[in-house]
């Protein structure tokens, strides 16, 4: 199994994706798991080249990508998406009015913020709370959020019978 987890973050988010990638592949022997920052973005063809099987990001990153036909470039990835909400009023969030594939899991971590994207956008395909954030940016916070990611990557690759 090959997961790619993109993300465009500093301080302890960076180290939270870190992590992550460890708790992965601890948790999955032999999977390949990459983490791609600014330095290598997640374009569709670069996502493509991968091969991922399983494809994470943060608040919407690379949804301003699109088809030439006006859709979300992700619709075309032939993987798992899942999308992690951490912050509100994300830039990209109107892109969420349009088709989106049943292969996409959105997890927010507000329930306000849940609630209103329910709302909002009653089309989303998967959308859950990751209950237990902490957002007090201490160095304990990343290794408490890295395992709350790690069981989210868990239930969803569960409900995709892709692991176990």
């Amino acid at each position: 199994m090959k997961i790619l987890i993109a993300h465009a973050f500093s301080g302890i988010r960076k180290r939270t994706v870190e992590l992550l990638k460890e708790k992965l592949q601890r948790q999955y022997q032999g999977a390949e798991v990459f983490v791609w920052d600014a330095a290598n973005p997640a374009t569709l063809e670069n996502i493509r080249k991968a091969e991922a099987d399983l494809f994470v990001d943060f608040n919407l990153l690379g949804f301003e990508q699109g088809t030439l036909a006006g859709s979300i470039a992700y619709n075309l990835l032939d993987c798992k998406q899942i999308h992690i909400l951490l912050d509100n009023a994300l830039p990209n969030e109107k892109q969420l009015e349009k088709q989106l594939s049943i292969a996409m899991f959105f997890y927010c971590v507000d329930a306000q913020y849940g609630k209103y994207l329910s709302e909002q956008y009653p089309e989303l395909p998967y959308l859950k709370e990751a209950e237990g954030w902490k957002r007090t940016d201490m160095a304990d916070d990343a290794e408490h959020n890295a395992s709350l990611l790690c069981g989210i990557t868990k239930e969803v690759l569960r409900i995709c019978h892709m692991a176990h």
